[in-house]
Order: structure tokens, then C-alpha cells, then sequence
């Protein structure tokens, strides 16, 4: 292809079906960059009847004599195959890597998209072997023994926006025993987020990064310090810049720039990682009481209190304080595993030693920059007792002590 080349669009649509009856694409545009540099932007337009959209999207070119080339080398929004959210999108490609066998002067672009909103995007699964993106009604099978998605695959589980009790009732046993307030408050979580099925292994986090270091190892990747996650700099600012800005080079920024920019991987907020722990997948939450799997460990009427069952949901207290790999015990009521213990999860949140006991609407943490970042769902520490493992449970942790861990979350 010439550096003269003029970029002709082809908008093609898929046969129309039920699938796409609430999507539409439109206002497809090609442009070349100026001075030319190789590279052409091609913005396209997604609009939907879902309040908080999912699109499978997918993007392919055409020389004049009608033979059909991938647009590998291209980067923006839709790259990794999925789209969350509808309006004006860009995805740039890259002509002096990426080019058609054959030199032409009409190059064409074909743009598909699908909507995939509702059951069909209840769960994505990212593919880290060329970080595309596939949604599924439902999620990964046998998880016990499937080394794929401890290793080569991330699953997610799409959290819908709602409104739950967070915090602990005033009789919950044992409730803050770290010493930090557990205040019971109304919260409103306005848009949905994808959580990690699993803690990110250690493996996960190799191939991510591209390290041998931890290769074929399932348990947690743990021993890992905020600013390795996010970053010194941009990812350090959260929440007085509450826009997930992120370093190069950072964990989530790799992940991001390796799945081309289009999807905002980060870590969930405490408030969003307590909805997803009292999801029940239906719509409704756990209140008090309960682990996330529904079973009750206190009985408000007789008063009593029962542990036991926590051994089916959650490692903790191992005499030796080491994690155990990852998706062996019962899942959540919504598919999630190792909610409780194991690897405590990190949150974006730098931790609030007082919620409040008034409504609020996504919080987003302490401001204060002194603040240690807030950890989620108690651990497999030799001192961490069921008590630590509740939904409300809150804690500050040292990134480096062996038993900290974290979960994927993807934002709208």
C-alpha cells in the first residue's frame, strides 16, 4: 500500500436477528493521519436500549480486488473484541505494521457489531494468549481441576448496579475485630463492574507481565505492593483524581495497553467489592449473618454462634499462613470463589476509618494521601480467625507480608 493510498469505508452489517435488534451502528468514518504517518483512525458510533451496554465487536479490512485482511496492529476502544458502553468509539490502525499483502489505492473497512447486553455478557472471559475477549451467559466449568482459568484465561462476573447495606449489624459476633468500624450504611452503586471469578494467580500475573517468575503456579499472587498494581504517579492519585488514570509499565497498565486501551481494568472499590460479595446473582443481597454462599454462622434468636461451615467457603488461619490455590472451595451464591480468606483482596480504596451511618452513592475512600489502601474479605494468616472473614470485615494490610492478594475488576 502507497503512502498516497485514500481510505474508502465499507460499513457492513451482520444479517440482522434478534441479537442485534437493540443495537445499532452507525456514522462509520475513516481518516488518515496528517502528516501521514502510516496510521488511519476509524470512529464508529454505538447505540443501544441497555442502560450499560456490551458490544462484541470486530473489525477487518478489504484491498480492491475483494481479498479480506485482519486489522491486527490496531489499538482503541473494541480491540479486545468487547465494548462496554455505547457512543462515538476510535480504534487506530497501523498501515506500515499491519498491511495488505497486496498494494493497493482502495482499502476498505469493515466495522461488525452485536449487542450483547443481558444474559449473553453475564460473564467475559480474557484470553491471555492474544488478549481477546469472549462473553458467555455462563461461566468456567469444573473450576476445581481447570487449570485454564487459573493460568491462560480471566474470568469475569458481571455486577450489576444496586443499592445494599453494607457494613455490619451492631450484634454481628466478633464484628471489627481489627479495630476499625464496620458502621451499617445504605450505598448506591450506580454503574455495574466485571470482578474477577478468581484472585489473580501468580501465573496470571507472569504471562501478564511477561516474567517467568511464578509461571504454572495457581495460588494468589500475593507479596505485591500498590504502586506495582497501578503505579507511582497517575495510579497513586486515586481518589482526589477519581478517573482510574494508571502508569505505563504499572500491572493494569500493561494489561491495558496489551488488550489495546478499550477496557478499564483496575481494582474494585470497597463498596463495589462488598456488592459483589453480597451479590446473590439474582438481583438481591446478603444481609447479615451469612458468609456469601447464604449459610448463616449466627442466629440473632438464640444468640448463637457457629463457624463451622467456613471451611467450606474460605482457607484460614493456616498454621503456616500460606495461600492455597485458588477456586477449590464453594462459591459464592454468584459464582465467585475465595470471597472470604485466602489472600486478602486489595481495593482502590485508601481505607476510611469511619463510613458513617448515612446513605451515600459510589464512595470512593479516604482522601488522604497518608492513608494505607483498604483489603477486603480476611485470610489465610496464621491470626486470621472466621471473624476476619465476613463481608463487612475491613482492613489495612502490608502489601508485602505474604497474604495480601488482589481480583481484576473492569469499570464502565
Amino acid at each position: 500500500m502507497n503512502n498516497r493510498s485514500l481510505f474508502l469505508l465499507l460499513l457492513s452489517l451482520a444479517t440482522a436477528t434478534s441479537v442485534l435488534a437493540n443495537s445499532t451502528l452507525t456514522s462509520v468514518t475513516a481518516s488518515q493521519r496528517w502528516p501521514w504517518n502510516g496510521k488511519v483512525d476509524i470512529d464508529y458510533t454505538l447505540t443501544s436500549n441497555a442502560a450499560f451496554p456490551v458490544f462484541r465487536v470486530a473489525f477487518h479490512g478489504q484491498i480492491e480486488n475483494g481479498s479480506v485482511f485482519d486489522l491486527s496492529s490496531i489499538e482503541g476502544e473494541g480491540t479486545c473484541g468487547i465494548v462496554l458502553g455505547d457512543g462515538v468509539k476510535r480504534i487506530t490502525w497501523n498501515s506500515t505494521v499491519d498491511k495488505p499483502s497486496t498494494d493497493t489505492d482502495d482499502a476498505k473497512f469493515n466495522v461488525i457489531a452485536l449487542d450483547v447486553s443481558g444474559n449473553a455478557s453475564k460473564y467475559l472471559k480474557l484470553d491471555l494468549a492474544d488478549y481477546t475477549m469472549s462473553p458467555s451467559a455462563t461461566g468456567p466449568t469444573n473450576v476445581g481441576h481447570n487449570n485454564a482459568c487459573k493460568t491462560t484465561n480471566i474470568w469475569f462476573r458481571r455486577i450489576n448496579n444496586g443499592t445494599f447495606y453494607m457494613g455490619s449489624a451492631s450484634d454481628e459476633p466478633n464484628r471489627a475485630p481489627g479495630g476499625i468500624p464496620e458502621d451499617k450504611h445504605q450505598v448506591t452503586i450506580t454503574r455495574p463492574i466485571y470482578l474477577g471469578v478468581l484472585e489473580t494467580t501468580a501465573d496470571q500475573y507472569s504471562r501478564i507481565m511477561n516474567i517467568q517468575t511464578g509461571r504454572n503456579s495457581k495460588l494468589p499472587r500475593v507479596q505485591i505492593q500498590e504502586k506495582e498494581l497501578r503505579g507511582e504517579t497517575y495510579g497513586m492519585t486515586w481518589p482526589e483524581k477519581t478517573d482510574y488514570r494508571v502508569d505505563d509499565g504499572s500491572f493494569f497498565g500493561t494489561l491495558r495497553q496489551k488488550t489495546g486501551y478499550g477496557l478499564i481494568f483496575d481494582l474494585p472499590t470497597e463498596a463495589e467489592w462488598e456488592l459483589a460479595a453480597r451479590d446473590k446473582g439474582d438481583g438481591t443481597y446478603h444481609g447479615d449473618y451469612v458468609w456469601n454462599d447464604g449459610v448463616a454462622f449466627y442466629d440473632p434468636q438464640t444468640q448463637i454462634t457457629d463457624w463451622s461451615h467456613l471451611t467450606n467457603v474460605a482457607w484460614n488461619a493456616d498454621p503456616n499462613s500460606e495461600v492455597k490455590e485458588v477456586g477449590l472451595l464453594t462459591p459464592g451464591m454468584n459464582g465467585l470463589y475465595d470471597m472470604h480468606g485466602n489472600a486478602w483482596d486489595y481495593c482502590l480504596d485508601r481505607l476510611s476509618k469511619n463510613l458513617g451511618f448515612n446513605p451515600v452513592t459510589d464512595p470512593v475512600g479516604n482522601r488522604s494521601k497518608n492513608a494505607n489502601f483498604c483489603c477486603k474479605g480476611g485470610g489465610i494468616f496464621k491470626t486470621d480467625t472466621p471473624a476476619h472473614c465476613r463481608m463487612a470485615m475491613r482492613m489495612s494490610k502490608d502489601a508485602k507480608n505474604g497474604n495480601c492478594g488482589f481480583r481484576i475488576a473492569i469499570h464502565y
